[in-house]
């Protein structure tokens, strides 16, 4: 395929994901489905809005942090005043360019940048790092499903969920155990089965790459830690903007729908999950509740709309670090083939 040809193949998927956001929100707002009232309440609540950006840039230091525990996991020797200005140049990226550069590649990029040599460790790094977040999600799920066992298994669109964040679950903690351990990756079956399959040197690379978090297994658990502490501090933040707007819910009703609707939106399919992510916790919290209102798309909406924001400090440092050069920019290209985004 032709440079050209795959340049329009991209700015056609891009314009597809962008179309179907749009219909998303244009749906949502035809059926009441978001109202401006919600938005009217937010306003009239002078101490909320500060909240909801303190709770935000918190997530993102904590989250950062996580990422700087598995890079030093890694053996890749970094720091905070390092790390945070890519962690918000991902967050721009993930609203301003999912899919065609995502957020994910620009940080492994910059890293690796700034680290010569560790191109795929930095890669393994961030793949890690958003693996850890959804093990996280779904463990706290599986904790309110438990707590909640009678309500959640007596829907059937629930308990469908329920069995699927289950089985994500223990997916995840196989995988862990198996990527992890010496034994299974010493073995001349698992060699065999490397050297047999499709694009069998670079999976066995990134195997390496996730083989080698097991000399770095106390940053690891720390980042599983502080996955579930701020993914709590989220939760209980959509809980009080609800209470705030007058919904009736439960605190554990949040702690199984967000990990849920977070996990949905975070396959790129639209721009930071806009459209998709409303439509999702519309199904979700109808499903709940029983019945159908706005708490779902005004909670997502509100998030996303704080990240934006807080997104605009990601395209400051962006612009703000050297202008790649030619054969840089070469480079981006090479590494997002290598790395599968």
């Amino acid at each position: 395929m032709s440079t050209l040809e795959e340049s329009l193949k991209k700015t056609l998927i891009q314009l597809l994901k962008l179309s179907l956001a749009a219909g998303l929100i244009y749906w949502l707002i035809h059926t009441e489905k978001i109202t401006a009232e919600p938005f009217m309440m937010l306003l009239a609540t002078p101490w909320l809005i500060p909240f909801i950006f303190v709770i935000t840039f918190l997530s993102i230091l904590i989250n950062n942090y996580r990422w700087l525990l598995l890079l030093q996991g890694q053996g890749i020797e970094t720091t905070m005043g390092q790390t945070l200005p890519l962690s918000f140049i991902g967050l721009f990226f993930n609203l301003a360019m999912p899919g065609s550069v995502g957020g994910d590649v620009m940080k492994a990029y910059y890293i690796a940048q700034d680290q010569p040599g560790t191109k795929l460790r930095a890669a393994t790094s961030v793949l890690m790092d958003r693996v850890v977040g959804m093990y996280a999600m779904g463990l706290i799920a599986v904790v309110a499903v438990l707590c909640n066992w009678s309500a959640i298994m007596s829907a059937p669109n629930l308990s469908a969920l329920a069995l699927f964040i289950f089985a994500m679950a223990i997916g995840f903690t196989l995988f862990f155990m198996l990527g992890f351990s010496n034994r299974i990756r010493g073995h001349k079956l698992t060699h065999k089965f490397l050297q047999s399959i499709p694009a069998g040197q670079l999976v066995e690379r990134v195997y390496d790459a996730v083989h080698d978090f097991r000399n770095g297994k106390r940053q690891f658990a720390w980042g599983i830690v502080l996955s579930i502490l701020v993914q709590s501090i989220n939760i209980v933040c959509f809980y009080v903007i609800s209470v705030t707007l007058h919904f009736n819910v439960s605190l554990v009703s949040f702690f199984f729908i967000v990990p849920l609707g977070l996990i949905a939106i975070a396959v790129p399919i639209s721009p930071a999950g806009i459209g998709v992510g409303q439509a999702v916790f519309l199904a979700l919290f109808t499903w709940y509740q029983g019945t159908s209102n706005n708490l779902g798309p005004t909670l997502i909406t509100i998030s996303q709309v704080a990240q934006a924001v807080l997104g605009l400090i990601g395209a400051v440092f962006y612009f703000l670090r050297r202008t790649p050069s030619s054969s840089e920019e070469a480079g981006l290209v090479d590494f997002t083939k290598s790395t599968g985004s």
